[in-house]
């Protein structure tokens, strides 16, 4: 590599000089640096279902550090996956990496020879009953709480536990995500139904719930008290309010939260395989995930990651009973997951 087009690479928070020298010599074996029309050629194309300030960071982060362009498309779990299975079907894959909030489908794309068999070095600090080894592992928990205007609500008033939230008193004034739009929120319905039953779930759509299309959305509606409390919704997503200075605070009841999982892999025909082999690594890694566990309040599986505290209603998820959220439990609710879907637009919409 000679002078002249050698990389530069920066000092960037969070990201230490181990990690950017493996980016680095990732980079280089792949050629990305054989020459420097080819360095400022290469790019690669991220589908993303995480929110947008997070996914930009992560883009700029790998950008400065290899060189190598990320543009990404941001979307709910269920439009990304319609966006790569309609370039599958296309035979026009522009995407190399992709995650979804869908284990299940992408179990399925990893069978049907749609996604790249690839075993990332970083995988192995992760627990093997949230992965699928060798194809997609967990970039994030997606816990899915309930959460309160602690402005509007006292900690007395707020719902301890999941059937709190049939008491009349909360008709009328409780938002949610979009289980058609979310895959979170469509697993927070499997995984609540599998615990309580669809007696519950009629129950709760008599009580007068706002849809919004995200947890962010849900949380809005929240913070401005046009409906104190979300029924459903993200722990990352109450948290982003509380750190803007809203007084939210969350509940965990003691009988269990459902856990999604946002997931990364790699499609099969990517354009550019190495570059999104080394990206993968990257956000798998110690400083990646510590970046946006500490500043997206996001959960990292990480087994070298320190757990998320005690605050506002929130626990570490190891003393957390965790409904319905193995790779097992969510490949069966995927299988379920036209039911489940027909049954929501009938209850909520």
């Amino acid at each position: 590599m000679t002078d002249d087009i050698a990389p530069k690479w920066p000092a960037l928070p969070g990201l230490s000089r181990r990690t950017v020298m493996q980016l680095a010599g990732a980079a280089a074996a792949s050629g990305l640096f054989a020459g420097g029309a080819r360095a400022q050629e290469s790019s690669l194309l991220w589908y993303s279902g995480a929110t947008v300030s997070s996914v930009d960071d992560w883009a700029k982060m790998f950008e400065e550090a290899t060189g190598i362009k990320v543009e990404y498309f941001r979307a709910g779990g269920i439009k990304v996956a319609q966006r790569f299975d309609q370039e599958v079907k296309a035979g026009q894959v522009k995407v190399g990496p992709i995650d979804t909030s869908i284990p299940g489908l992408m179990t399925e794309w990893a069978r049907d020879g749609v996604l790249m068999e690839y075993e990332s070095p970083e995988a192995a600090h992760y627990p093997t009953d949230l992965r699928m080894p060798g194809f997609w592992t967990p970039l994030k928990a997606m816990v899915c709480c309930m959460a309160y205007n602690a402005d509007l609500l006292s900690h007395e008033e707020a719902p301890k536990h999941w059937e709190d939230l049939l008491d009349p008193k909360w008709k009328g004034k409780m938002t949610m995500s979009d289980a058609a739009v979310s895959g979170a929120a469509l697993h927070w319905y499997g995984a609540i139904r599998n615990l309580l039953g669809r007696d519950y779930m009629e129950a709760l759509s008599k009580q007068d719930i706002l849809v919004m299309a995200g947890g962010a959305e849900a949380m809005e509606t929240v913070s401005t008290g046009e409906r104190p409390l979300a029924a459903m919704t993200l722990l990352d997503n109450a948290f982003q309010k509380i750190d803007q200075g809203v007084n939210v605070h969350v509940v965990f009841p003691d009988e269990g939260l459902p856990i999604a999982y946002e997931i990364i892999g790699i499609a099969a025909d990517a354009p550019n395989p190495d570059a999104a082999k080394a990206f993968v690594d990257f956000v798998l890694g110690r400083e990646a995930q510590m970046h946006w566990q500490t500043k997206f309040f996001t959960p990292s599986v990480r087994d070298d990651i320190e757990p998320i505290g005690r605050e506002r209603g929130r626990r570490p998820l190891s003393e957390v009973t965790i409904l319905s959220s193995n790779a097992e439990d969510q490949q069966t609710l995927y299988e379920q997951q036209a039911e489940l879907l027909d049954e929501w637009n009938l209850l909520f919409k």
